[in-house]
Order: C-alpha cells, then structure tokens, then sequence
C-alpha cells in the first residue's frame, strides 16, 4: 500500500475513534457506512485503495452531535457544516483536523476548511416509497448539487429530470437561502414520515438506493482495522443496493475510485 494512502487513513482511524468516543459518551447512534462499512464486510478495516471514512446519524442524533461537537471536539478538529463555515453548503457534515490540508479534484476552488476529514452523513425520516418520497428526494439531490457548486467547485451537471427549471428556480436561492430551505424541507419530510423509513437525502447513491425501512438500522457491531464499531444489522441489504450481489469481489484496477489526489 501507498505510504502517504495509510497515512492519511491512520489520520482518518484517528478521528474516527474520536468521534466515536464522543457518540459513546453522550448516547448518540451512528453506523458505518458507504466505503467504510463496504471495508470493514470484506476486509474488516479500510478497503485498501480508500481514502475516507463514511457515518451516518439519525437526524436526532446528528443534530445534537452538532450542538455539542465544538465542546467535545476541542481545538485539534472542526466539526464543519453549513452553520460552521461561511463557505460550505453541502448537506452533510464532516469533521476536520485543523492543521493539515487534503486537495479534493471536485473542491479544488472551494474556500471552505480543507483538511483531512471524516463524513457525516444525517439519516432523516421521510415518507414511504412512492412518489412524494422520490420528489422530496430529488429535490434534496439537486440543492446538495447547488450546494456543492456554491462551495467553489467547479461546474457540476445537474439531475436530467430537472432541467432547466429546476436549475432556475434553485438559481434564485442565496446559499443561505438554500441551506433554510432545505432545513424547512426536511422538516416538512419528518412530518411527513409514519416512522417506518429514513432517506439518505445526501447519499451519492440516488433515491433507489438511499431509502430504507428504519428497521434495518437496528445496531451491529463489526470490526474495523484494530477496533469494533456500530454497524446497520442489515448490511448484506444495504451493500447489495448500493454495490449489488457481487459487492465481496474485489473489482479491478480501473474500477478502484479515490476521492483525494495524494500526490498535490
């Protein structure tokens, strides 16, 4: 493996544990997910070639870990969001460790916190399968689209189905407008929700892939590089939606995707 790669992970193991820390001393919920929950299925720790690290909260948990993250996390990290950095409009959060600097291709001109991080990924209740799920979705798809371009990247296509239209009329949200409107979104998905499903409204996986019925996210545990961690009990689920039934085969080179250019 690339020395710099496992550095960079160790980094990334590190915070991870942190995180976790703070999650068990405060009764917060979160699993592994992703890349990560991927790593810890088929290897037990990271998938050699990858280079974050993915969680998820349930949105009651997710809020109140950002309450609390700058208390908690102290001066070696930043808990980053649309709240905490005037740049950043993503939709989830990540948590940095101040002092280093990664260069992500896709945010090359962003001028938010740029160090080497963890993902934070809120799980929100939304309705059932269906129509109204799949428009709040799609919605939510294409805000986090414009989040992601008003955080400096550079220009991103957005989602066939919205066209234009649905270009225009985000086009005339500021970026703080943006960041209520998808909070009044999300609430008015929470209100919406019986309790039986949650979305992964910031997941990269598209709306088939991102709902789920709330009990598959009963707690496992499994083991990940040198420790165990919260995990969905229904992982076999979710891997196969998101990498299909062939997910415990090593895919070639070619197919091996990294998120950060180790060599800048």
């Amino acid at each position: 493996m690339d020395d710099k790669l496992r550095r960079l992970q160790l980094y990334e193991l590190e915070m991870l544990n942190t995180f976790v820390r703070i999650c068990e001393r405060n009764g917060l919920r979160y699993y592994l997910t992703g890349g990560t929950l991927l790593g810890a299925v088929r290897h037990n720790g990271f998938i050699p070639w990858d280079d974050d690290i993915d969680v998820a909260m349930p949105r009651e948990d997710y809020d109140r870990f950002a309450r609390i993250a700058d208390g908690e996390l102290g001066s070696e990290y930043f808990f980053q969001s649309a709240d905490t950095d005037p740049y950043y409009f993503l939709s989830y959060a990540k948590i940095r460790k101040n002092g280093t600097t990664v260069y992500e291709e896709r945010f090359k001109n962003a001028r938010f916190h740029k160090g080497v991080y963890i993902d934070v990924f809120p799980l929100d209740p939304c309705p059932a399968p269906g129509l109204l799920c799949r428009f709040l979705f799609n919605i939510m798809a294409v805000m986090n689209r414009r989040g992601t371009e008003d955080s400096g990247e550079e220009c991103v296509t957005y989602r066939e189905w919205t066209g234009r239209l649905g270009h225009a009329l985000l086009g005339i949200l500021s970026p703080q407008g943006l960041v209520r409107f998808r909070k009044k979104l999300l609430r008015i998905s929470g209100r919406l929700s019986r309790g039986k499903y949650v979305a992964s409204y910031s997941g990269a996986y598209g709306y088939l892939k991102e709902v789920y019925p709330v009990k598959w996210y009963e707690k496992v545990d499994l083991k990940f590089e040198d420790g165990t961690f919260s995990a969905p009990a229904a992982f076999d689920l979710i891997l196969r939606r998101y990498y299909g039934d062939t997910y415990m085969e090593i895919p070639s080179e070619g197919k091996r995707k990294r998120h950060i250019v180790l060599d800048a």
